[in-house]
């Protein structure tokens, strides 16, 4: 969400904030039942609409005047704004730009185990690619 293209999406992720939670998550369910091709890079299954719930009511009620705000705000995260992100470009049509490395963090893993523990085997394959 860093590169210069992503500009638009990190207005939408902030507009997003602003939003009912229970629209939120009826938009993060809704996107769950999608069959998305096995290349596309943001999984569904690593979105769990429930748990986000308490963060999107926090940033709905404080409701951050842009996107630097957002990410400041405690308890907001890769995880909320991957769920901001995924919301703004599946619904409202504004991606992120494939140049931003925000984009790619958790494709891999960490080498310290967080968000999990690098996955050697798709590491090695994304790198052949």
């Amino acid at each position: 969400m860093v590169a210069g293209e992503s500009g638009e999406s990190r207005k939408i992720s902030t507009e997003l904030s602003h939003e009912k939670p229970e629209h939120l998550l009826k938009e993060l369910k809704k996107l769950q039942s999608l069959d998305l091709p096995t290349h596309h890079e943001v999984l569904l299954e690593d979105i769990h609409p429930d748990r986000l719930k308490k963060i999107f009511l926090k940033t709905y009620e404080h409701q951050p005047e842009n996107f630097e705000t957002l990410m400041g705000m405690e308890g907001v995260g890769p995880k909320t704004i991957r769920a901001l992100s995924l919301i703004a470009e599946l619904v409202y049509g504004v991606p992120a730009s494939h140049r931003d490395p925000a984009r790619y963090a958790f494709a891999h893993g960490g080498k310290d185990g967080h968000p999990y523990p690098v996955d050697r085997e798709n590491y090695d394959r994304s790198i052949q690619i």
